[in-house]
């Protein structure tokens, strides 16, 4: 009995040791979650702005949170689409979103315009008087819609309906935007997914972050996968720029992990643009702004058993397919004539400015239209109804 009593002690005394020494350790990859943003309903409402289209559009720097309690400010950069509140944000690349090609002058316009500089420093870098917040914000959202759906402001004079100062604003930041570089991520894990076998360490993953303190990695899903520095060292932590790998367990021929990266304190930096989660379609925002978050991301790796090698070449390299022999190139045919510009984006249904629609080609001529049949409708039944009472 006193033998049993004290390897129970001795079992108990290791526990609290092990507990002691994992104090202030990263929570496990299992309790974390790779971070998402959303856009508050609430935002700070700029002027109306007026296209040469005859649209209209209101304008808003939203607030998108980025983590639980921090926000930073942004605007859209798809005049065609709505804002889903509902919607998970996460980081994206200007690849495949609306300006792609004029990508770094959006990325200077949101750098040299409010709210990143004070509204008293815009103008007076502009040279304009009396700027207001609200004109500002719809200067530079008009600036940035012209350069990612290709809208213009009417250019009418004083007493139209943009205010001289919003035209100002808009011209002077288009006409000094230069290509600036997109700025880095605040935390990523490079690739998003590696796939390989399970007879060698797998990636390398990179990380990118703008935290100057190195952040945690972890790994879920298999549970005597290790990550190890490229000479094989154990890590468990990387600072920017930093590659690592994944060591399968060698009881596993094939599965999968994830892996996780945490930082503390990262920051979010003008110009970053962020969509729609996994391809939810949402309006894309370009931040305007600096913020200072927690962040975690991950990255997905799998591996199958090796397979057998095929037979080598005598060069040593894989046998190369023949390829066909290439066909004599036709004489070149007559230019096509050049095509038609792109019809104007049609302005989201959460941007619209009901009184300046125009009543044709919209849904609001047709509610107008439906309003006027049952207006007359009315009129209608109300003369009989007299004509008989008389």
């Amino acid at each position: 009995m006193s033998s049993l009593l004290s390897r129970v002690r001795r079992g108990l005394a290791a526990s609290a040791a092990a507990v002691l020494v994992c104090w202030g350790c990263p929570l496990p990859a299992a309790a974390e979650s790779t971070s998402i943003a959303r856009v508050d309903r609430n935002g700070v409402p700029g002027e109306n702005v007026h296209f040469t289209s005859g649209e209209s559009a209101a304008t808003t720097l939203f607030d998108l949170r980025v983590d639980g309690a921090t926000t930073v400010a942004a605007y859209c950069v798809d005049v065609s689409r709505n804002v889903d509140h509902r919607a998970a944000y996460a980081a994206a690349r200007w690849e495949d979103l609306p300006g792609a090609a004029h990508s770094g002058e959006i990325v200077w316009i949101v750098r040299n315009s409010y709210p990143v500089l004070p509204l008293e420093r815009v103008a007076a870098e502009s040279g304009i008087t009396d700027l207001s917040a609200a004109q500002a914000i719809a200067g530079t959202q008009a600036a940035i819609w012209h350069l990612s759906n290709g809208t213009r402001l009417r250019s009418d004079g004083p007493g139209g309906p943009n205010s001289q100062q919003v035209r100002a604003l808009y011209q002077y930041l288009l006409d000094n935007a230069t290509d600036a570089a997109e700025p880095d991520s605040a935390l990523g894990l490079t690739p998003a997914e590696v796939v390989g076998e399970d007879s060698a360490p797998l990636g390398p993953l990179t990380v990118r972050t703008t935290s100057e303190e190195p952040v945690w990695l972890t790994v879920n899903g298999a549970g005597e996968a290790s990550l190890v520095a490229p000479d094989g060292s154990p890590v468990t932590q990387a600072r920017d720029g930093e590659e690592f790998l994944l060591v399968p367990p060698v009881t596993e021929e094939t599965g999968a992990a994830t892996v996780y990266a945490h930082a503390k304190e990262a920051e979010i930096l003008p110009g970053l643009v962020y969509s729609g989660k996994d391809g939810v379609q949402t309006q894309p925002l370009v931040v305007a702004g600096r913020a200072t978050v927690s962040l975690t991301v991950s990255a997905k790796v799998s591996w199958n058993a090796a397979d057998p090698s095929p037979a080598a070449s005598p060069s040593g390299s894989a046998p190369v397919a023949p390829t066909a022999p290439p066909t004599p190139s036709a004489s070149a045919a007559p230019s096509a004539a050049s095509p038609p510009a792109p019809a104007p984006p049609v302005v989201a249904e959460d941007k619209r400015v009901e009184a300046d629609l125009p009543l044709t080609g919209t849904w609001l001529g047709a509610v107008v239209v439906a309003a006027l049949v049952l207006l007359g409708a009315g009129t209608a039944v109300v003369l009989l109804t007299r004509r008989r009472r008389r």
